[in-house]
């Protein structure tokens, strides 16, 4: 069984930069003014330049656009500057395939980022990824711009992080289709989105659930086109299903207010069913209950965006006489919950459980998707995408 971990090293608005490492579940401050996002080899002449033009109808874009790729070196090693209307796309990869098809799967991701709860901000600034060809370039990279941390993210398994709205990544797959990157690159595209765009953190069982459900997706390689179907995710499905048939689901109230690497610590196992349960929480508050909890999704994601998500929890704990704290974005967890979903906790758990075991086939009245084997022109190979943990402020 493949496993892929993924991190993201921090919440990073402009007001703040902040961690928290996978491994122990300790919080750290990245010092920004010794990072560098690019290498220390910057790019190298810029003729040729490669263009490909995506027209619009190509995938799910109104406009027609254009990438460019350009040389670049990272080190030693050759590659490529890819520039599109909102990323810089740094790698090493040779597969012709990843290069053909990296803008487009990037371009479309971020529509399902603006898209898929709703209206949600464009991003006012260009975002950078780094996809190395193998570990080894990947490691000297984190090295170069997490010092302090790096030897806690050698540690990871396959996959990358983010922070600061910078992901590194590298290709974890064992052939020529990136389905596994590709899937990592979209978990993390999310969460490289948040730390650029919206002004206060999202709780963190919601950042990462929607991570997750960001993941699923098929590729039509005649058009380089992804098309994201969070239902499509074989392993966050039988990862829920084996915890509902053992009894070993997390309790709700957990589930709000620990982080993932804390579960880490029990075990990996616990970490996958933290995932799956938080994969499986946001399509409940997207569809659960004949759609009952899609609008208190759609604001929460609102005012975090906007910088009136605290504000709210505040204005909670004054009416109900709650004692006054200094509150994080990232972790109110169950207050979160109690404000834009259901206060009674009870009852909300009871129909997030029935929901799940409906959605994961234990029941007879529905079959989904998530059921069914993850297959698409990439290829039908099993994928197993534990990926690991937002980042939490203080």
């Amino acid at each position: 069984m493949r496993t892929i971990i993924g991190t993201t090293a921090g919440w990073t608005p402009a007001w703040i930069a902040a961690a928290a490492l996978l491994v122990g579940g300790c919080s750290a401050t990245i010092d920004t003014a010794r990072q560098n996002p690019h290498p220390a080899a910057m790019p190298a002449a810029v003729s040729p330049v490669d263009e490909t033009a995506f027209e619009a109808g190509d995938g799910v874009l109104d406009d027609s656009w254009t990438a460019t790729r350009r040389p670049w070196k990272f080190a030693d090693y050759d590659g490529w500057h890819v520039q599109t209307p909102n990323y810089d796309i740094y790698t090493t990869i040779k597969h012709d395939t990843v290069l053909n098809s990296l803008p487009n799967f990037y371009e479309v991701a971020l529509h399902n980022y603006l898209t898929a709860f709703g209206p949600l901000p464009q991003p006012k600034q260009r975002f950078e990824t780094f996809m190395f060809q193998d570990r080894r370039q990947w490691a000297a990279k984190t090295r170069q711009i997490l010092p302090d941390q790096s030897d806690l993210f050698m540690r990871l398994g396959r996959g990358g992080f983010s922070t600061r709205g910078i992901a590194i990544l590298y290709y974890i797959d064992y052939g020529r289709w990136p389905r596994d990157t590709f899937a990592i690159a979209s978990h993390e595209g999310w969460h490289q989105y948040t730390q650029k765009t919206f002004r206060q953190q999202l709780p963190i069982w919601l950042e990462e659930g929607i991570a997750t459900y960001m993941e699923g997706y098929s590729m039509n390689r005649s058009t380089s086109t992804p098309t994201f179907q969070p239902h499509r995710n074989r392993e966050r499905s039988r990862t829920l299903r084996d915890a509902l048939r053992r009894n070993q689901l997390i309790p709700l109230a957990e589930l709000m207010r620990r982080s993932p690497q804390s579960f880490l610590e029990n075990s990996k196992d616990a970490l996958l069913v933290y995932y799956a349960q938080v994969w499986g929480l946001v399509h409940f508050l997207n569809e659960g209950e004949q759609s009952r909890y899609r609008g208190g999704l759609h604001d929460l994601l609102q005012d975090a965006a906007n910088g009136r998500f605290i504000s709210r929890v505040r204005e909670l704990a004054s009416n109900t006489n709650t004692r006054s704290r200094r509150y994080s974005s990232g972790r109110i967890g169950a207050e979160a919950l109690e404000v834009y979903f259901n206060t009674d906790m009870s009852e909300f758990e009871r129909q997030y459980l029935a929901y799940i075991t409906e959605l994961v086939g234990m029941t007879s009245t529905k079959t989904t998707d998530a059921t069914e084997a993850a297959t698409d022109d990439f290829g039908d190979a099993e994928r197993v995408i534990p990926t690991a943990t937002a980042g939490t402020v203080e």
